[in-house]
């Protein structure tokens, strides 16, 4: 059970406006003297298998790629370690501090039903933990995450896999949101999972149609991230922009980074072209 709670939560951690452009999850990087082109791919969490497909353009420019750079470096042999490290609330807090008995109780029976985990045993575990267990919920079908079918093939051309924050430092800005609210808006989310099937259903045909405007409206109203993209999208592109600079300049990098950082006026794309980068769309 630790083993899946701990891939559930690598998943999640690495799980959107842009001026006169609102279409496309795959750019290409240029300019500003860098000595090779690079590329920006946008991914999402999950998706069915039938659904799914990763194309030519983004197999060959990753094969190309001197390394793969992801949110968090899902390659690293102590991120294991780093997740069950992190996997519970720092002060011992429980979920049982922050919702009623009855709510409590519901929310227990959901996930015995949908998991077969029983909550008692995972009191003390964050919000965001939780979360990632009913994810799988929200797609009737055999699921496929592109982060997992990137990493695969990099390790078939032994291509070095890079993070551009560490779990800690992403863990970090979770915590900048009260607990109370996190544990509020788990519980709210799993009273009405059809609703939540909709929403995801939706994003998934923004991001079929690479509709990158409308996915930055839609994660901006999910659960984990309504109230709170300043500080869960926003500030954390901004974050990012200093290593992928870094990173751009030893060679061509290939960046895959959840499509909800794409767009907006504090988006990659928008960022990067402020620092005098030439963004120019691939077509898949």
């Amino acid at each position: 059970m630790v083993r899946r709670l701990a891939a559930s939560m690598c998943f999640l951690l690495v799980t959107l406006s842009v001026t006169g452009q609102t279409e496309g999850v795959f750019w290409k990087i240029s300019g500003k003297g860098l000595p090779a082109a690079s590329y920006l791919f946008g991914t999402i969490h999950l998706m069915c298998k039938d659904d799914f497909r990763l194309s030519k353009q983004i197999q060959q420019r990753l094969v190309q790629a001197e390394a793969l750079v992801m949110e968090i470096d899902l390659d690293d042999p102590e991120l294991y370690g780093e997740v069950m490290a992190n996997m519970y609330n720092e002060n011992g807090e429980k979920i049982t501090d922050f919702l009623s008995v009855k709510e409590y109780q519901k929310i227990r029976s959901f996930l015995l039903e949908r998991t077969g985990m029983d909550l008692d045993r995972m009191q003390e575990m964050r919000p965001m933990v939780l979360m990632s267990l009913i994810y799988p919920n929200l797609l009737e079908c055999e699921t496929v995450a592109f982060e997992k079918e990137l990493l695969q093939l990099a390790g078939e051309k032994e291509t070095p896999v890079l993070g551009l924050e560490s779990v800690e430092k992403q863990l970090s800005f979770f915590d900048r949101i009260p607990l109370a609210e996190q544990y509020r808006s788990f519980f709210t989310y799993t009273e009405d999972m059809e609703k939540g099937k909709l929403e995801f259903g939706e994003l998934i045909d923004s991001y079929r149609s690479e509709d990158i405007s409308r996915l930055l409206q839609l994660v901006g109203e999910s659960p984990e991230y309504r109230a709170y993209q300043e500080i869960l999208v926003d500030q954390r592109n901004e974050s990012w922009i200093g290593p992928m600079t870094e990173l751009m300049g030893k060679g061509a990098m290939f960046f895959a980074v959840g499509a909800g950082h794409l767009a907006g006026e504090r988006g990659l794309i928008r960022l990067l072209k402020n620092e005098g980068f030439l963004l120019e769309r691939i077509y898949l």
